[in-house]
This record gives C-alpha cells, sequence and structure tokens, in this order.
C-alpha cells in the first residue's frame, strides 16, 4: 500500500511539472468574395476603409491618392467603372457639404459606367492584375470651405464585368 501511495505522488508531480498554461484567443476572419471582379491596392492589399482628406485653409481639401489594381477573371471582356451615388462630406450637423470629384487612372467616375478596355487594363493578362493606376479623390471645386466642422462621407466605387466579351 504504501508503495502504491509512493508511486501514486511520484505521478502527480510529474503531471504537475509537465502540465503547460494555455490561453485560447478566437479570431473571426471575414471575406467579401466577388469571384469575378476586384479593385485593390496595387500591392494586391484591401483598399483602406477610411481616408483622410487634409485641409489646408486658404486652399481646400489636398487630394487623396492611391496606386490601385483591377482584377477579373476573364480575359477577353471589359471592365466598367462606376459611382453609387455622388461623393461628398456633410458636416456632423448634416448643414454643409463639399462635393467631390473621383478620377480612375485620369477618367472621371459618375453615376454613369466607364469602360476600361480589357487591352489597355490588362496589358499583361489578368494573372497579376491590371497595370497600376491612380485612383484620386478630390475637392470638386477647389477652394476654401465656409464652415468649420467635421466632415464625413462615402464614396463607393462598383466594379463590373462588361455584359459581353471583346470582338476578336
Amino acid at each position: 500500500m504504501k508503495k502504491q501511495i509512493k508511486a501514486i505522488s511520484m505521478v502527480s508531480l510529474l503531471a504537475a511539472a509537465f502540465t503547460v498554461s494555455a490561453a485560447q484567443r478566437d479570431i473571426t476572419v471575414t471575406a467579401e468574395i466577388d469571384p469575378t471582379v476586384d479593385i485593390t491596392l496595387a500591392n494586391g492589399s484591401p483598399l483602406p476603409t477610411t481616408a483622410t482628406m487634409q485641409y489646408l485653409p486658404g486652399k481646400g481639401l489636398a487630394d487623396y491618392n492611391e496606386q490601385v489594381k483591377l482584377w477579373s477573371n476573364t480575359a477577353d471582356r471589359d471592365l466598367l467603372v462606376s459611382l453609387v451615388n455622388e461623393p461628398k462630406l456633410t458636416d456632423s450637423n448634416g448643414t454643409n457639404s463639399i462635393d467631390l470629384s473621383v478620377k480612375l487612372n485620369g477618367s472621371v467616375l459618375t453615376t454613369t459606367s466607364t469602360t476600361m478596355p480589357f487591352a489597355t487594363t490588362f496589358p499583361n493578362g489578368i494573372a497579376n492584375g491590371s497595370s497600376a493606376m491612380p485612383l484620386v479623390i478630390s475637392q470638386a471645386n477647389p477652394g476654401p470651405a465656409t464652415s468649420a466642422g467635421s466632415y464625413s462621407g462615402i464614396v463607393s466605387i462598383v466594379v463590373a464585368q462588361a455584359a459581353a466579351a471583346n470582338k476578336p
């Protein structure tokens, strides 16, 4: 009996010596997937969800610039790029607004689709995305703002594939 107690004590002691403390942390991972098209930063990372436009007294808002790439899963269709609505910044009271202009690769984007021809957008094919191109968000009518405040707004860009394949 004495040997059993000693053996059990020894096993308990060894088990305690090899016990590892652990902490578990769970990370919820999300993804929005469109298997046909996308727009990312030029390095392939997602577009930022927020962008700060600096206000320069006497001048107005400084442009927000990012190099972006378009992506497609089809090598024979142009891309159509548009805005969901006319972009603007509105103050926290909702009484003052500043209209914005959005350009992609030098083309002004509106709520009407702008065609990005496949041949010039993807000169090296679709494997590595389009050529890098500038996305510029700027004040539509440059100049000083008339009212101080904290302004915000949403620029919603839609990228879609043309319905029909390009004709050879």
